[in-house]
């Protein structure tokens, strides 16, 4: 929790603010993700000037998914040019952002920079967070760019300045699918960086030996806690590797993100090693995957369709919750998409229509998002007490709020039973070709644990090397 001495000197009105804007960011994120998981939150210090060094991968979502993972008070540092944002600029202000001056900016003098880093001084010294994204600019990138020294310059100036340490802690950020509605979001804190250098080479200029040592090590912290990937096309490769370890022998491996996150960093760094000292086996093994992938795509069939057991008792018990599911569960659901359609599909249109690249989807959804759909629910609220009153629009807002929680939970089960059911009587039909498909997956299994197994001893032989 954020320390309480700073809380006796804070503003009311923020404090109030800031117990909002806590609550206000895990509700968007928990509806805007289906699935939001920390991970290492324990490197997190109570009382401590702190340093959140980020990758930057989402625009303004960012920062609300890095408040939503903490009770700490983040305080961002922000670009210039947000501050002339009329709607952003209020908000900024009340949860102590801090405004950067870059070059390439209109209007910006990088000079004002100086008051800038005298700011973080203090507010690192009185134990607040800071956050602040050594990239500088969001991407859609699946690698960690290049880091700006300004993090690190940041560190040693508080060194220097309050003769205490902050603590500098590298934050990843991983998405599985970027601008998708209810898709997955995992926050990992790494280890604190190590700030222990030469003393006097804190004193140096900008370009000592000091700054860049920092921040190679922040650029170390990043990666360990990043997906890097060479391309888009090398991560979605590698994430149908990973799928065959989550469905192991036929078997789903009830998986968290962050084993999720842990396959993937090895199967990244094993088939980097492999490209180069396997290349023909990696090639056949990547031919059967595609043909086996051809195979299940074409017969509808998903991999955790060839570990479900059709037992009687187990279908029975399936067939049971199904129905509960489609008479108790879909009603309120329709009931939400109903109410709920017209924003939706305004909010797609616009985001379209407004967003500039890749990295500004989730927050360009959720910035239109926000408006409109408070605004149709708002409305129709109005309609509703205007012409049936008070009653009846206080059981339309319970109604509304039961109605687009089912509506969420429930997106796109329907598809999913009527291809559960499908694939159930193409097994009654050709019990031989689930067989087969186990068969053929099993030697994919075997064959990609033993790369694996591979890498890992290239990877021990060039450590001792």
């Amino acid at each position: 929790m954020p320390d309480n001495n700073l809380h006796k000197e804070t503003p009311l009105a923020r404090r109030l603010f800031l117990r909002f804007w806590h609550r206000f960011c895990r509700i968007v994120v928990k509806v805007f993700y289906r699935r939001f998981e920390v991970l290492g939150i324990e490197s997190v210090p109570e009382n401590a000037g702190l340093i959140l060094c980020a990758n930057h991968i989402n625009a303004l979502a960012d920062v609300v998914i890095l408040q939503a993972s903490t009770d700490k008070d983040i305080r961002p540092l922000a670009r210039s040019g947000l501050f002339e944002n009329p709607f952003l600029k209020p908000i900024l202000e009340m949860i102590g952002a801090i405004p950067i001056y870059r070059a390439g900016d209109k209007g910006s003098n990088v000079a004002d920079n100086a008051g800038t880093f005298s700011r973080c001084y203090e507010i690192l010294g009185d134990n607040e967070t800071l956050i602040i994204f050594p990239e500088g600019q969001s991407h859609s990138d699946p690698y960690l760019h290049e880091l700006k020294t300004g993090a690190a310059r940041m560190a040693l100036g508080a060194v220097e300045t309050n003769n205490v340490k902050p603590v500098v802690l590298p934050v990843g950020l991983t998405f599985t699918s970027k601008g998708k509605f209810r898709s997955d979001v995992l926050v990992h804190f790494g280890t604190p960086v190590d700030l222990n250098v030469d003393q006097q080479s804190i004193y140096d200029n900008e370009s000592s030996s000091a700054v860049a040592t920092i921040n190679k090590r922040i650029t170390e912290g990043l990666a360990a806690v990043t997906l890097n990937a060479q391309s888009w096309k090398e991560l979605v490769l590698v994430d149908r590797l990973e799928q065959f370890f989550a469905f192991r022998h036929g078997k789903y491996r009830n998986r968290d993100l962050g084993q999720r996150f842990k396959s993937l960093q090895r199967l990244i760094d094993a088939k980097k090693l492999l490209q180069e000292h396997e290349p023909d086996r990696v090639r056949s093994l990547l031919s059967q995957i595609r043909m086996f992938e051809r195979l299940c795509k074409c017969c509808g069939i998903k991999s955790y369709h060839l570990g479900v057991d059709y037992h009687p008792v187990f279908l029975t018990l399936y067939i049971v919750r199904i129905t509960a599911i489609i008479l108790l569960g879909y009603p309120l659901a329709l009931w939400g998409i109903i109410n709920s359609f017209i924003p939706y599909r305004l909010t797609r249109f616009f985001t379209h229509y407004f967003v500039k690249g890749w990295d500004q989807q989730d927050t360009t959804k959720m910035l239109i998002g926000l408006f409109l759909f408070p605004l149709f629910w708002g409305v129709q609220a109005f309609i509703i007490y205007r012409y049936f009153g008070m009653g009846w629009t206080m059981a339309y807002g319970i109604s509304l709020v039961v109605g687009a929680y089912s509506a969420i939970k429930l997106r796109g089960d329907y598809r999913r039973i009527l291809k559960d059911f499908k694939v159930f009587f193409l097994f009654l039909r050709k019990r031989e070709l689930k067989e087969y498909l186990i068969m053929k997956r099993q030697e994919i299994e075997t064959e990609l644990a033993r790369l694996v197994r591979a890498a890992k001893k290239l990877s021990e032989r060039n450590t001792l090397e």
